[in-house]
């Protein structure tokens, strides 16, 4: 997983630059300068994961778009059910009549989640490269290099909330709306404003824990509720093999802190609180999958991914300056820990990764 190491040196660097203003122009901290650092780690966390051909479905997603009709060809018995991915399948179609290759279609995707999510974590990280540094360890890169649909609603998904903090509804909802998956979830947020630790989230635990232990009793609701989506799963893909006990602890990270430092987190504010109770969220989705199937609940986690990386930052900045340092420390290292367990022990990220270089890619 050499690769990996220097995609997180690499991103971890280029934030810290930004984030520190080290470029500056007569002694004064240029934002020209920043942003356009921030621009050269988009561009090139962007081309790592455009240029892939090979890891989880990759090749399944260029293959389909090899074999798929261009626009309009492609409205001959089209589908407008949500759950067959309309939208998804009109752009692409539109990529494919423009004369995209199936490398280019990858690569836009991977730009639109980079693009997204980098951004996002600038906008309310309050410490960027801490959170450039979880985004890419353990909460939410990687995944864009296996799921280019859910991170296209993911991107979505993001662009929405700055709307729902502003209490814009209407358009916030519109957003949402416009990916019609399981980012539909996204919706929860109006009442996910409540303080952490309150009466919300002593409910918000409870019905995750009676959620896990009936799982097998109320997964005909969930597959009636996928159905309406235009989803056909069955009863038989939500049991299975449960979501890896590692991935469910590291999740939970977030909880435990909270609860740890409840009286200083009691005091953040609304748009904190909102982000943590989407962390919440993520940890509630993944232990219901230790009852469930990992590929199905795993992925619908993933939705909510990046929020630690919001959250966890802002945590420690409550504390005070030697606490923070100590606990900044023990995170970086247990997270360095999860990342080469996930990638070179769970899976060996190595074997199954493959990419082509950027001069292959033009032609050179």
């Amino acid at each position: 997983m050499g690769e990996l190491w220097i995609v997180l040196a690499v991103s971890c660097g280029l934030a810290f630059l930004s984030e520190k203003y080290t470029l500056a122009w007569k002694g004064q901290s240029s934002r020209t300068l920043n942003n356009g650092i921030v621009l050269l780690l988009i561009v090139y966390l962007s081309i790592f994961a455009g240029l892939r051909t090979g890891y989880n479905d990759t090749f399944t997603y260029m293959s389909s778009y090899e074999t798929m009709a261009a626009f309009p060809d492609i409205l001959t018995g089209f589908s407008w059910k949500p759950g067959d991915n309309p939208g998804f399948i009109l752009l692409n179609s539109l990529m494919k009549a423009a004369g995209f290759s199936a490398q280019s279609f990858v690569l836009f995707y991977s730009s639109l989640f980079v693009v997204s999510t980098v951004t996002f974590l600038k906008r309310y990280s309050s410490n960027f490269t801490l959170s450039i540094f979880l985004f890419v360890c353990a909460h939410g890169y990687l995944f864009s290099l296996a799921a280019m649909k859910q991170c296209t609603s993911i991107a979505i998904g993001l662009a929405a909330i700055p709307y729902a903090l502003n209490h814009k509804w209407i358009r916030f909802a519109a957003i949402v709306l416009l990916a019609a998956t399981y980012i539909l979830l996204f919706l929860l947020i109006p009442i996910l404003r409540f303080k952490p630790w309150s009466g919300g989230t002593w409910l918000l635990l409870a019905l995750t824990v009676i959620a896990g232990l009936t799982l097998p009793n109320i997964v005909e609701t969930i597959v009636n509720t996928a159905a309406l989506l235009g989803d056909g799963y069955n009863a038989e893909e939500f049991i299975g093999e449960g979501v890896n006990v590692f991935r469910v602890l590291v999740a939970s990270v977030p909880v435990l802190l909270t609860f740890l430092l409840k009286r200083r987190v009691s005091r953040s504010s609304a748009a904190d609180n909102v982000f943590i109770n989407l962390s919440f969220l993520y940890a509630c989705i993944m232990f219901v999958g230790l009852f469930g199937t990992a590929n199905y609940f795993g992925r619908l986690a993933n939705y909510f991914s990046i929020f630690p990386a919001i959250v966890l930052p802002m945590i420690l900045k409550k504390l005070s300056a030697r606490d923070r340092r100590f606990l900044t420390v023990s995170m970086v290292a247990c997270y360095l820990v999860y990342f080469y367990y996930g990638n070179a022990i769970n899976e060996n990220f190595a074997q199954e990764f493959s990419r082509i270089t950027v001069w292959n890619y033009l032609g050179l």
